[in-house]
């Protein structure tokens, strides 16, 4: 599902990060929940998302 949004939306680049393998990622922006997407712009968190999205809105929220 995320990979065929990445696929579609060219302005933005999409990262997976497995929080076991990077506990420190994940405490740094605050993961509580699984799934959790965050969108950051410049470094810093402009909007986040919890729980399952299906793909068109994904799209949206990505595109925003």
């Amino acid at each position: 599902m995320v990979s065929n949004v990445a696929e579609q939306v060219d302005s933005v680049d999409f990262y997976k990060v497995v929080v076991s393998d990077a506990p420190e990622l994940a405490e740094q922006f605050g993961i509580m929940s699984i799934p959790t997407l965050v969108l950051v712009k410049n470094g810093k968190e402009v909007k986040r998302s919890v729980g399952f999205m299906p793909e068109e809105p994904l799209k949206e929220f990505a595109e925003s």
